[in-house]
């Protein structure tokens, strides 16, 4: 049997009555080069202890990013966060992590509403991003040697920082979406064990 592909469908043929999944929250990307972490990475390191007080509900904090208790543990082993450090290194496509911009402020407290600013998806790949700026991981260079981040000379430094990864972004605070589409973000890559899924 020949499947002929066609773009758009006949009308006496297509069924009106079919509705494929939505886009559960709108989402805008903006392409900026990683020093844009870097530096998000730079004042938390400044004053962690603010950051802290400012999400007090934060499982963690990764490149200065709060994340919700829903969301998976770290997970990527060594060779993970390497491949993925060496992948920036060699300009392989990066695709894109996805924050929330909403901002709640919480009754009479300097702290974020909870879900406020959080990193949604990408967390394994920033993670490894601030393990090798902070030099807990090494990567092979051109020789095959491992390195870290502070043997790197300027002119390479520059050359990885400029490199561009996406940053999307969302704005809700309807914790429910925000779960449905954290675990909607995984679907395409590598999916999630039914205990990492935030909606179970």
């Amino acid at each position: 049997m020949t499947t002929v592909f066609q773009r758009n469908a006949a009308d006496e043929i297509s069924d009106p009555s079919i509705q494929m999944p939505h886009r559960i929250l709108e989402t805008s990307t903006h392409q900026f080069p990683i020093d844009v972490l870097a530096q998000r990475l730079e004042q938390y390191l400044a004053d962690p202890s603010s950051v802290q007080e400012k999400y007090p509900w934060a499982a963690r904090i990764v490149m200065g990013f709060p994340v919700s208790s829903w969301q998976r543990h770290l997970v990527w082993h060594v060779g993970q966060k390497a491949r993925f450090i060496s992948a920036v290194w060699s300009g392989a496509g990066l695709g894109s992590y996805l924050t929330n911009e909403w901002l709640g402020s919480s009754a009479g407290s300097k702290a974020l509403a909870e879900n406020s600013e959080i990193l949604i998806d990408g967390q394994q790949r920033l993670h490894s991003l601030e393990e090798y700026f902070m030099d807990r991981l090494a990567v092979p260079d051109a020789q095959g040697q491992p390195r870290t981040w502070s043997e790197v000379g300027n002119s390479e430094r520059k050359r990885f920082l400029s490199t561009i990864f996406a940053h999307s972004t969302v704005c809700s605070d309807d914790e429910l979406a925000l779960r449905k589409t954290y675990d909607l973000y995984a679907q395409g890559l590598v999916p999630r064990a039914h205990d990492q899924r935030a909606v179970q």
